[in-house]
């Protein structure tokens, strides 16, 4: 390698420097204890044949995990899940296809390998800074994996993205909102918020969750997003030990918002379901709900200082029903998470197996707001490079409008979707909006690039009326003889 050549790291390798964070802090190390879990993590196909072997839940058949094998699904992604969870897939059709490997996964591995180019915005390894809130890597593993998972190229090592060391993170924090008070940087603001995500942060044990959230709330930030589906693939998480070491961290940090940022894809993961997997219901009719789960979601919501916000996105097999997502909305706010984004699935490598089409994915969660309270509902959103683009509106068209002529009559005709800009890094930019023809077969914006009529993801001395304009020409032209 030549001597100016940048490394590359692999995804796991950052310095823990674990005895420089918890210098000088032996007294308050030792009020953190650790539980030891037993999650059954069943992990490869093979380990999957002695599972099923030796009694476990048979999610998948012997030719099956034949097919999977043939078709080298491990190479995307391995199958990965929990005992608690392969339990619950048994009685649950939407649970199992959202952990469950397909051959067909190999069959089209179109996708971007770095989704929505995150790497541009990493300026130090870990660390992917964008808005106000930075998105921290903190672990490489989760007890189960989502077969569409967003991150499946850090899991996998298949990108240059790698788990973020705190002394680096908090040093960049601290240098860059140095820089913004000193008016050094205009073009962002200040880092108030973190996200810790990876794979998932619950893995982790109490006190390595705790250098994260401990350094970044030194650091001064003011709120700690832990983004967690812990509670779904293993809520026995959340035990004694945690909240203990939960509440010595508010102890600390008073002023500091610890946000869950918890993935529910489906009522089957936190409803009760009997064998048959139907709803349990009470003698007036309410559903009720796993005791484990809802055991975590009371303990968090008994704390002040926490919030829980569901975020997901709408799979084909899995959630890509409106009666569903209307439930899930209803009965999450029931037990006090609040409903924050419904996402398109993102365009990682092999997503055509499992997303469902844009239009589609947000006439079902426009259906889904219906009978809905202003508290329950939620956005549906995609989480772009230009940040998270809410699909707003999408328009029928009327055939008449095609006698106007020119792009701007073909759009008419066949009707236009609306994204409206609700999270930018761009200042210039923010509410903005980018309106482009429909195009009922495209799974990510990109598919929409060649119809787009107004593009408010450009600069306010680009061209954002450019494709509009060249598509009102022949009017334009006419008008003026």
């Amino acid at each position: 390698m030549p001597f100016d050549a940048k490394p590359i790291r692999i995804a796991g390798s950052r310095p823990k420097k674990k005895a420089a964070t918890r210098a000088h802090k032996d007294n308050l190390y030792a009020r953190i204890q650790e539980t030891k879990f037993n999650r059954y993590v069943v992990h490869d196909i093979e380990r999957y044949r002695k599972y099923v072997a030796e009694g476990g839940a048979p999610v998948y058949s012997e030719a099956e995990l034949d097919a999977l094998e043939k078709a080298g699904v491990s190479d995307r992604l391995p199958p990965r899940a929990t005992g608690y969870y392969l339990d619950l897939a048994m009685r649950s059709k939407a649970v199992k296809n959202l952990i469950k490997a397909r051959p067909e996964e190999m069959e089209d591995l179109a996708g971007e390998p770095d989704p929505s180019n995150q790497l541009k915005y990493s300026p130090v390894p870990g660390l992917l800074h964008k808005y106000e809130l930075c998105l921290i890597y903190v672990v490489r593993t989760c007890s189960s994996w989502c077969r569409y998972c967003y991150r499946s190229d850090f899991l996998t090592g298949k990108t240059e993205k790698d788990t973020a060391s705190i002394h680096e993170i908090t040093a960049y924090i601290k240098g860059h909102n140095a820089k913004v008070e000193a008016g050094e940087i205009t073009a962002k603001p200040k880092v108030r918020e973190a996200l810790l995500s990876g794979g998932d942060p619950m893995v982790l044990s109490n006190r390595n969750l705790f250098d994260y959230l401990n350094a970044l709330a030194e650091a001064g930030l003011e709120v700690i997003r832990i983004g967690t589906k812990e509670m779904a693939f293993y809520p026995e998480r959340f035990d004694d030990n945690f909240f203990e070491m939960l509440d010595l961290f508010h102890e600390l940090h008073p002023q500091v918002l610890v946000a869950f940022m918890v993935h529910f894809t489906h009522p089957d993961e936190f409803l009760r379901l009997n064998e048959a997997g139907d709803y349990v219901t009470d003698e007036a009719g309410h559903v009720l709900r796993n005791p484990l789960v809802e055991r975590a979601a009371q303990r968090l919501r008994a704390r002040p200082f926490v919030t829980l916000e569901n975020q997901t996105p709408i799979i084909d097999s899995v959630n890509d029903d409106a009666d569903t997502l209307r439930i899930l909305q209803r009965e999450l706010k029931r037990m006090g998470v609040n409903n924050h984004y419904f996402f398109q699935c993102r365009e990682i490598e092999g997503h055509r197996a499992f997303a469902v089409p844009v239009e589609t994915a947000w006439k079902l969660h426009a259906e889904s707001q219906h009978g809905l309270s202003g508290i329950e509902r939620s956005r549906f959103a995609l989480s772009t490079e230009a940040g998270k683009m809410e699909l707003v509106s999408v328009t029928e068209g009327d055939e008449r409008l095609r006698a106007m002529g020119g792009e701007l009559g073909e759009a008419l005709a066949e009707g236009v979707v609306v994204f409206r800009l609700h999270r930018t890094p761009f200042e210039d930019r923010q509410s903005d909006i980018v309106i482009a023809r429909r195009n009922p077969e495209a799974l990510w914006i990109t598919d929409y690039e060649d119809r787009i009529i107004y593009d408010g993801r450009k600069e306010e001395s680009g061209d954002k009326w450019g494709a509009l304009l060249s598509a009102l020409a022949p009017e334009l032209l006419q008008a003026a003889e």
